[in-house]
């Protein structure tokens, strides 16, 4: 089975991007447009050929960043924009990324992940810890249902099933059908703007005191993801199909396993 790396180097190889409407989004333009603060920190993962970012560095945001799996994309968006800065353009899985963001953009790419459970709660997870406090997730996500076909990417969604996803680690502030999407698009896409949930501050005197174990989990998830919460408390609920709800359940029962979550909280705040 081919990498990721491989696999999308490839699609673009093959000229095989149907995603690409070959300009800056129209709600993305819309939302750009109202931004007044131009030294935002800002990823956009995913990015392709990044018409997104083009439009944003022309317009004086000089800290994009750009971050694709494949070489190509950020070849040919370095060619179309010789002046932008080389450091900002990132050839890395998005999941070994690491970075302090105020606002990344979602392009649809929650939708070019083959649509696992995991691969979805990963998703979530890597965003949130991604943005700092109070950081925003705005763009697009693909509005049509899932198929069996595990090739065909992209891949849609219900909000129904995003707001599953990306509820326990970030603040709706709105999540609905464009309105302004491209003819070819109509109807097809939603447009989200999420904020990243405050993290509150433990007591002086008791540090679990007031703090629930639904926050403790949120928090652990945000901060070091699933895979490394399973490395740390062998239990299946982390391992299998991982979700706040399920493993709420199991903990709240299983008094020596919500010892050890608790203990692993404490030492991520020293």
């Amino acid at each position: 089975m081919s990498t990721d790396k491989q696999y999308w180097t490839q699609r673009y190889e093959d000229a095989l991007t149907g995603w690409d409407i070959g300009a800056v989004s129209t709600p993305l333009k819309a939302y750009f447009d109202q931004l007044t603060d131009k030294s935002l920190r800002i990823l956009i993962p995913g990015a392709g050929n990044a018409y997104e970012a083009e439009y944003l560095w022309k317009k004086g945001f000089s800290n994009v960043f750009i971050l694709d799996i494949s070489p190509i994309p950020l070849a040919l968006f370095k060619k179309r924009n010789p002046d932008f800065k080389a450091s900002q353009l990132i050839e890395k899985d998005f999941f070994k990324h690491k970075g302090v963001y105020d606002l990344i953009i979602e392009q649809t790419f929650f939708c070019s992940f083959v649509p696992h459970k995991m691969n979805r709660v990963k998703y979530a997870t890597k965003m949130a810890s991604l943005l700092a406090p109070k950081g925003k997730l705005v763009g697009l996500w693909f509005d049509f249902p899932l198929t069996e076909d595990f090739e065909k990417r992209p891949f849609g969604g219900s909000i129904k099933e995003y707001k599953g996803y990306l509820n326990p680690l970030f603040d709706i502030l709105s999540f609905e059908t464009c309105y302004n999407s491209i003819t070819g698009r109509k109807n097809k896409e939603l447009f989200g703007i999420f904020s990243k949930k405050d993290i509150k501050p433990k007591q002086a005197n008791n540090p679990l005191h007031g703090i629930t174990l639904k926050t403790i989990l949120e928090e652990l998830v945000a901060k070091y993801g699933w895979e490394y919460m399973d490395e740390k408390v062998r239990i299946n609920c982390f391992a299998v199909n991982p979700s706040i709800n399920s493993s709420l359940k199991f903990l709240r029962k299983t008094p020596w396993a919500r010892e050890k979550v608790e203990k692993l909280y404490l030492r991520s705040k020293k």
